[in-house]
């Protein structure tokens, strides 16, 4: 008993004495303190310099080992482990270069590595290091199997490397570091391949580099034939496996970078409606996960407060069903406080699917967005008619605007006309196209002659 009490206090006295020692003497397998992290301090110190950080994962595989293991042959296992470990990566990296290691749990280790060696064009991690992570993993296994040659043949270790997550400026860098982990997990295990690590970082230098342009394909007013407004689009580097919307915003969503990538478009969006002078309003699609961001309302605040004479009466956000709506009540308080500020909200894609049509009910849009699988050959299937003129009745009740998505055809714009739809949008209109000053309108008095025209307002 005395001597378990004598252990305890030396153990405590070493955590104190540790406690008390500059972050680079514990960059090491650090104590788990609770008042500093060396690895995060580390790690910081390397990104604020401006190096390109990596972290390695290296995962003890022990899948075929059967029988248990007691808990005093793990203990001198995890310290031979970490041994080889630093030797390793030490011997094959250089001390300078190794920022830290840690153990995360009975299975993985980490090591976080600087490096200043450019990477290939379009490769994840530089060529010289993914093969040093690689040796780095070969040592260890060899060590580990000197240290228990009855575990030769059921030991396995395995490596993932990925660059330190960019986070933006006000996450903590515990977070960089946990995301990181993550995502190496991920690959280790099986769940992301390396070829979606590598569209990762494309993301993030997307992000980061403001690599995206926007479109505009005109909303046009179904009588006048002049344009109501634009909805803008985004477009993704071109040549690239992110270049069209569907791609870029499904991977944004996979990543956790969807809020990332709507605040950019908002930005790039402003500026160029600022530069073209745009009056009408404009649409701007969202998902109830940005809109609900603490900071999003604010970061449109200030976006527009860079354009005069834009105002947030000019703007519709248009609510796409990439995310569920979790909480109908919190979102319904958050449209009241934006609409406090003068923004109007359009439901997209109406009639695609039971929630869209839920949502115009809770959420009362000021502009119902008819989807294009109601519009496509209107003029051909009786029930589509039926459909869209159940909600054009549903919208007038709610006193909310419509506009038909996706018009392709002559005939389908003429049941537009017949059943008086207000606003149109499609290729038979005019296709997506970069922003238009009003006198660079030119182009639309044929399409504003064809309107006029069906709707028997100009002779033949």
């Amino acid at each position: 008993m005395m001597e378990l009490i004598f252990q305890t206090l030396i153990d405590r006295l070493a955590l104190a004495f540790k406690l008390i020692l500059p972050d680079r003497s514990l960059k090491y397998f650090p104590p788990d303190f609770t008042v500093r992290r060396p690895i995060s301090s580390l790690l910081n110190l390397r990104m604020k310099q401006g190096t390109e950080c990596y972290l390695a994962l290296y995962r003890l595989d022990f899948s075929s080992l059967q029988h248990e293991v007691p808990d005093e042959v793990w203990t001198a296992f995890h310290e031979s482990c970490r041994r080889h470990l630093r030797f390793a990566a030490t011997n094959r990296l250089g001390e300078n270069r190794v920022i830290a290691i840690d153990q995360y749990n009975k299975m993985d280790f980490i090591l976080l590595i600087e490096e200043q060696s450019p990477k290939e064009q379009g490769a994840l991690i530089p060529s010289k290091l993914k093969q040093q992570v690689n040796d780095v993993r070969s040592d260890l296994e060899i060590g580990l199997a000197g240290h228990r040659p009855e575990w030769r043949n059921c030991l396995r270790v395995t490596v993932s490397t990925v660059p330190v997550s960019r986070c933006p400026a006000h996450s903590s860098v515990e977070k960089r570091l946990m995301e990181s982990y993550q995502s190496a997990l991920a690959m280790a295990t099986g769940v992301v391949t390396p070829q979606m690590e590598a569209l990762r970082e494309q993301m993030e230098n997307l992000l980061a580099e403001g690599s995206i342009s926007v479109l505009a394909q005109p909303i046009m007013n179904l009588t006048s034939g002049d344009v109501y407004g634009w909805e803008i689009l985004t477009r993704g580097p071109e040549g690239t496996v992110l270049h069209l919307p569907d791609e870029l915003f499904q991977f944004a969503s996979q990543t956790k970078l969807l809020s990332r990538l709507e605040f950019l478009v908002i930005k790039r969006a402003f500026e160029e409606i600022s530069s073209r002078k745009v009056k009408e309003p404009v649409f701007l699609n969202v998902t109830a996960v940005t809109l609900s961001h603490p900071l999003f309302l604010s970061h449109v605040l200030q976006c527009l407060e860079k354009h005069p004479p834009l105002s947030p009466q000019q703007v519709y956000f248009e609510i796409t069903e990439r995310h569920q709506i979790t909480n109908m009540e919190a979102m319904i308080d958050i449209l009241r406080n934006y609409r406090k500020h003068g923004f109007r909200f359009a439901v997209d894609d109406a009639g695609s699917g039971y929630s869209s049509l839920q949502w115009i009910g809770e959420l009362v849009p000021e502009l119902i967005k008819i989807d294009r699988s109601v519009i496509q050959q209107v003029d051909r299937i009786a029930i589509k008619e039926t459909l869209l003129k159940a909600i054009v009745n549903a919208a007038r009740e709610m006193k909310c605007e419509i506009v038909a998505e996706g018009v392709e055809r002559e005939e389908e714009a003429d049941v537009l006309f017949r059943l008086d739809v207000a606003m149109g949008q499609g290729f038979y209109f005019a296709r997506p196209n970069a922003l238009l000053h009003e006198d660079e309108r030119d182009m639309f008095q044929e399409t504003k002659t064809k309107i006029q025209h069906r709707r028997g307002l100009v002779a033949s």
